[in-house]
């Protein structure tokens, strides 16, 4: 019996000793996994935060943060809403998975195929408690799209790409010139007809009460996507809050002035989101994300006037401006720094899950960035397929590879310049940058904490994150891609996209094209927008409900994206349902077709 006590006290010995080190294995930066906040916000242009050298908008509480952070320099996210989101949430390049190219319409039936597995799913597996607050813009049309049948607790917010601050309407116009327009502000299932709040103050309000009601014994996912500064609907594009006098009179022009407004009032939101962290004693034990989804769109379509400068380009264009964002990471372990390695929004996911003692359980594009951020150390990835552009309208592809990136294709109606340089104007006296920073909510949590930079310290990052322009904006003559002759950059030493080496440095042109080839053809091709009638929020009281039963799916999907992947959709208008030509495949089998895609596939199996 003796023995046998002694056999048994060694095996449970044994016993903790393998949870032990299993626990050790899972988490080896964490004594216990860390809360991650994720705050989103919408259309932000690389100059609308100061950190980046513009004292015209003021942000103190994010360049505070970003002063105790890693600073992302060289960070890549996609050229527009849907797509940026369904990369962070599956670590996967949307061309692969259909939800690549014009975002979703509130009535279109897509979405991230269900057989993806996003990351609120992940998280959950490892004891997170997973809450979305805001945005969510990758599928509406049935209730498995919905954020909490995708790994999600809750989700307070939008369903849809865009809404009015203060009614939550989204109006939609279909390509007919068909308007639908109805409320999109969920709490979880329930429509918020009741809601009043400006929605910027809705959405800080719903995540500071998720931050006050946390379980502590669990780790907490806040995912936080503001729509805001987004444009609203046409006849709001610009809603600032009401209920305060509109400040920086020193910004000349009207616009960029309302613009302004939004964007201190998410900064505000930033510093209450921490406040409320600080205060539940969360701060010290949270991992911060803070990242715009896309550029700015200056002019055209939804307009903001947000501003990219120096980057060319902005929104839905594959210039710089639309997907060189600002990006910053916290932890209160971290040594402040400006990081310059390439990292794409798809790296979100493993690294995220790899600082939550966690792995993928399956091959995909993003890659674990998490030693390389907290050593300072060479970035884990080489490349980031940054467009993949095949609508009937426009046809491109852009590509970087270590310091240099190509554009090729029609880039015919899209934005190729540089935009906003007359909203820089300023009558009177600019802001004090300094004392700002002093005197905001985020600088007085951090002296509580001990936590102090010296004056010289913060200049001098902040000039270390501040791109300067490299010529003037107006007059200068750019490569225009075109479908027989790409653009070739060095984007470390030309982040403007100003010097053309297309000629120079054939050989490395030969080898983009090459490889912007091969993910060419990993396409999963889009359909046109299945678009129904069936949507219209009238059959729903005015609300934008899911309008399609589980049995009722009309897309096939699949995971094996790393063949050529095809999908069929049905074009639903005004409740007729069509079959539509099957366009999925994305490789080109011959070169003796006529269509665009062909044509230009083969233009790029024969540019040398």
């Amino acid at each position: 019996m003796f023995a046998n006590l002694i056999f048994n006290w060694r095996c449970w010995c044994l016993i903790v000793c393998s949870i032990s080190l299993s626990a050790a294995y899972r988490n080896p930066y964490f004594r216990r996994s860390p809360n991650i906040l994720f705050f989103m916000v919408d259309d932000m242009g690389w100059r609308d935060l100061s950190l980046h050298g513009s004292n015209q908008i003021l942000t103190p509480n994010l360049d505070r943060m970003a002063y105790q952070s890693v600073v992302l320099q060289s960070y890549y996210s996609e050229a527009i809403c849907t797509p940026a989101r369904t990369a962070l949430l599956t670590g996967v390049y949307p061309s692969k998975l259909g939800m690549h190219g014009m975002p979703l319409y509130n009535s279109e039936d897509r979405g991230i195929p269900l057989t993806e597995r996003l990351l609120p799913s992940y998280l959950k597996e490892l004891g997170y408690a997973t809450h979305l607050v805001g945005k969510w813009h990758v599928g509406m049309s049935k209730k498995e799209y919905l954020p909490t049948s995708r790994g999600y607790d809750s989700h307070y917010g939008m369903r849809g790409g865009f809404i009015d601050y203060y009614t939550y309407n989204k109006v939609e116009t279909w390509p007919n010139g068909r308007l639908l327009f109805g409320l999109d502000l969920f709490n979880n299932d329930k429509p918020q007809e009741e809601e009043q709040r400006y929605i910027v103050d809705a959405l800080t309000d719903r995540a500071v009460n998720v931050i006050r009601r946390h379980n502590s014994s669990s780790p907490l996912f806040l995912h936080i996507t503001h729509n805001a500064p987004h444009a609203g609907n046409g006849g709001g594009a610009l809603q600032p809050p009401l209920y305060s006098s509109i400040k920086h009179r020193h910004i000349a022009n009207s616009d960029r002035r309302l613009y302004a407004e939004i964007v201190s009032h998410i900064d505000q939101s930033f510093g209450e989101v921490v406040r409320a962290l600080s205060e539940n004693g969360m701060l010290e034990d949270t991992i911060i994300i803070f990242a715009s989804d896309n550029g700015a769109p200056t002019i055209g379509e939804f307009s903001n006037w947000g501003i990219n400068l120096p980057f060319r380009g902005k929104k839905n264009t594959p210039w710089e401006g639309a997907v060189r964002v600002p990006a910053f990471i916290w932890h209160s372990s971290f040594t402040p720094t400006v990081w310059n390695g390439l990292m794409h929004i798809t790296d979100w996911l493993p690294t995220l899950l790899a600082a939550a003692g966690g792995k993928v359980d399956k091959k995909i594009d993003g890659v674990n960035q998490w030693e390389s951020i907290i050593r300072n150390s060479n970035s884990q990835r080489n490349e980031v397929l940054i467009a993949v552009e095949d609508s009937s309208r426009n046809i491109y592809g852009a590509y970087r590879s270590g310091d240099y990136k190509i554009v090729i294709g029609n880039v015919t109606g899209v934005s190729n310049d540089y935009y906003g340089e007359e909203f820089l104007a300023i009558k009177g006296k600019e802001p004090e940058y300094l004392p700002s920073l002093r005197s905001c909510v985020v600088s007085r949590i951090f002296d509580r904490m001990g936590i102090y930079r010296q004056k010289e310290d913060i200049l001098a990052m902040r000039r270390a994150a501040t791109i300067k322009a490299q010529g003037p904006f107006t007059n200068v003559t750019l490569c225009i891609p075109t479908l027989t002759r790409g653009c070739l950059y060095n984007v470390r030493e030309d982040p403007g996209e100003r010097n053309d080496l297309w000629q120079r440095e054939n050989s490395i042109a030969t080898r983009l094209i090459n490889r912007l080839r091969e993910l060419w053809a990993m396409q999963l091709r889009r359909g046109p927008p299945a678009l129904s009638a069936a949507s219209d929020p009238a059959n729903f009281n005015y609300i934008w409900m899911p309008w399609i039963k589980s049995n009722c799916t009309t897309v096939a999907t699949t995971s094996d994206y790393s063949n050529k992947n095809t999908i069929s959709y049905i074009s639903l208008d005004d409740g007729k349902r069509t079959e539509v030509k099957n366009l999925t495949l994305s490789a080109v089998v011959n070169c003796e077709g006529t269509t665009i895609l062909k044509n230009f596939f083969c233009i790029l199996r024969s540019v040398f």
